[in-house]
């Protein structure tokens, strides 16, 4: 009954995204229909994850539905206000993108280990003429060090479908921190608010490369959700607000340390 309960949940919210997203398209003349330049730097934005996919019109960000679905349960995290806006793994850019347009921020920024994601971003971020968009192709690691060379530390901070690159490394990018603690301690330097959060913490979750690599690591014993939430739990405040797919959503409220 509960699993029955969980997938009418999960129709309904899909259901109206559906309407919202036409309630989008209608708000564009009634097309969302792009010039030659954006057609052409559209063709770039197409891809893998399909989940990210958007494109420009009329030299707006516009998500693709899947994209849209996603970012409507996202955006009822953010606070009422915020200036300073984080996007850790951020693809193509669409999340920093479009918070760049939110009234009073100053500052939203993406950072990615992949460097073709950076580029077709600041491509688009070229074309926008956005004043308050940065995208950086590092690490986690070296945005702790320094969090205000990057316009830190931030106030709404989005880590969606990276956790697991972040904790085993990835096909992309071999850098890797194999511990929870580590991590979380990274997030908590430049954060000044609120850690949005959703991915694969469970080792049944991962894709089957990086469980074959986990096989030959120690640290595989705590790659579970209660590790990762006992981790969190020593910098964050936690508040699970549902699910993004098929994984938890959570927004985690940085504690003041004495």
């Amino acid at each position: 009954m509960v699993m029955i309960a969980k997938s009418l949940t999960r129709f309904h919210q899909t259901i109206q995204a559906m309407f919202s997203y036409l309630f989008l398209f209608r708000s564009h003349g009634g097309r969302l229909q792009s010039s030659g330049k954006e057609q052409a730097l559209n063709k770039q934005l197409k891809g893998y994850p399909r989940n990210h996919d958007y494109q420009v019109c009329g030299r707006i960000p516009c998500p693709g539905f899947r994209l849209y679905e996603r970012l409507r349960l996202v955006k009822a995290c953010y606070p009422d206000r915020f200036e300073r806006y984080l996007d850790v793994g951020c693809c193509r850019g669409f999340y920093v993108l479009d918070a760049a347009r939110r009234r009073g921020v100053k500052a939203a920024i993406g950072i990615d280990v992949h460097k073709p994601f950076i580029d077709i971003s600041n491509r688009v971020k070229d074309y926008l003429r956005t004043n308050n968009v940065g995208f950086f192709n590092t690490s986690l690691k070296i945005l702790a060090k320094e969090p205000e060379a990057f316009g830190g530390p931030f106030q709404v901070i989005l880590l969606l479908g990276t956790y697991h690159y972040l904790f085993w490394g990835s096909q992309l990018c071999a850098d890797a921190y194999y511990d929870h603690r580590e991590i979380f301690s990274m997030l908590s330097k430049i954060c000044d608010g609120k850690l949005i959060i959703s991915g694969r913490t469970e080792l049944h979750r991962l894709p089957f490369y990086l469980k074959e690599l986990a096989k030959y690591r120690s640290c595989v014993a705590n790659y579970n959700t209660a590790f990762f939430l006992k981790a969190a739990a020593e910098f964050f405040d936690i508040k699970r607000t549902g699910y993004l797919g098929a994984y938890p959503l959570y927004v985690m409220s940085k504690k003041m340390m004495a």
